[in-house]
């Protein structure tokens, strides 16, 4: 009669038990652990809970642990971590294993789950999650699809990384002017040309200047109001002292590159005097300019490369292309404006006054006329100017 009794109590228990754990109420666990061997104290919770817990057959090892009214999936991680196991709870019962490829119930214990980025390649995820999780995700570094397969608690950290990485990216518009100034009127305005007022509320740091030299001097970098620039250059071009070739804007996406150039495409036959083929040359002369900001944290780190070049003879026996080339970068604040200065540029053309009709009478007409030929200097100013979107 008493083992009735005592049978009719241990199912009421159980039943309690599993009632609880099926409204996601899960058991507590009340065990103190020394140097126990971890499939025995599985088997431990399971008599005290009355929830199966079924270890394959790579569980092992010794835990030492002291539970005092902790929640089932809790105790579970405080036994198994140690170990790398992890556990999975299917149906009514918890499988708990070691999450390897290779092990039989590596499927059992793990999710699958299918993620399409939307902003960043696969590759650019798979190269910046922890080494410890790139086993659980598969993908095409230049696709956009990524397959996970993880344990439930490894998927969830990854599908949080992969939801950081695949934020969208801030965009850049690169404002650029390249204009040729004369020296003579660079030299006769001087630093006035990058005059510029700071007003209250601007939110600018009170020195706002800069400079790079390399060579002497023979290129310099500083910063200033765009603004006031653009309107100190339209002044000089209604003088003739200046011209303005380009002042596009280009959006770009943070650390990616935009290109600009000025100048001259030609096409040339060139002759090989061995074999007298002929093939057809592209040439490009002028500016090509080369610009990569990177945003860093309120600021923007700035990559300038100007390349210029132009013809030194352009005879057809003999080509000739001079280049010069320089980089720089420097750290700016939102709207801030660099100067690429110093790049000096020849110019020479003739001029003739002559008198009328004498001017042209052969033999004589050098007596009536005057032909003078003008050298000049012209320095060439780029202005790039990067506003965070």
């Amino acid at each position: 009669m008493k083992k009735k009794i005592w049978a009719l109590v241990l199912l009421a228990l159980l039943a309690l038990s599993n009632g609880a754990y099926a409204n996601d109420e899960q058991p507590l666990v009340n065990l103190f652990l020394f140097e126990t061997n971890i499939r025995d104290a599985l088997s431990e919770i399971t008599m005290q809970t009355g929830v199966n817990i079924i270890p394959d057959g790579t569980v092992g090892g010794l835990v030492t642990v002291d539970l005092q009214d902790v929640a089932l999936e809790q105790a579970l991680r405080m036994i198994l971590i140690g170990g790398g196991f992890a556990f999975r709870k299917i149906d009514d019962f918890y499988l708990v294993g070691l999450p390897d490829p290779r092990s039989t119930t590596f499927g059992e214990l793990t999710e699958t789950q299918i993620v399409t980025l939307q902003n960043v390649p696969a590759g650019q995820v798979l190269s910046a999650l922890p080494s410890f999780l790139t086993s659980y995700v598969k993908g095409d570094k230049d696709g956009r699809m990524l397959t996970i397969t993880a344990p439930p608690a490894e998927l969830g950290r990854i599908l949080d990384l992969i939801r950081t990485l695949d934020a969208p990216q801030k965009q850049v518009e690169i404002q650029v002017i390249v204009t040729e100034v004369s020296t003579k009127a660079l030299k006769e305005l001087g630093i006035n040309l990058f005059d510029f007022t700071l007003g209250a509320g601007t939110g600018f740091n009170d020195d706002w200047t800069a400079r790079i030299g390399f060579g002497g001097g023979a290129l310099s970098l500083e910063t200033t109001l765009l603004g006031n620039l653009l309107m100190n250059l339209k002044a000089l071009e209604e003088d003739q002292e200046a011209v303005i070739h380009a002042d596009p804007r280009v959006l770009v996406s943070d650390g990616q590159a935009a290109h600009l150039f000025v100048g001259d495409r030609q096409i040339f036959l060139l002759a090989d005097s061995n074999d007298k083929a002929t093939r057809v040359e592209r040439v490009e002369v002028g500016m090509d300019l080369k610009v990569t900001p990177k945003i860093m944290g309120e600021d923007i780190l700035l990559s300038i490369a100007p390349e210029m070049s132009h013809f030194v003879s352009e005879s057809k026996s003999s080509l000739v292309v001079k280049q010069s080339s320089v980089s720089t970068t420097v750290r700016l604040q939102d709207g801030q404006t660099a100067v690429l200065a110093g790049m000096t540029l020849q110019e020479s053309g003739d001029q003739t006054k002559k008198v009328p009709i004498l001017g042209d009478i052969p033999i004589i007409r050098w007596l009536f006329r005057t032909e003078t030929t003008r050298v000049g200097d012209k320095e060439l100013l780029i202005f790039v100017t990067p506003v965070i979107k």
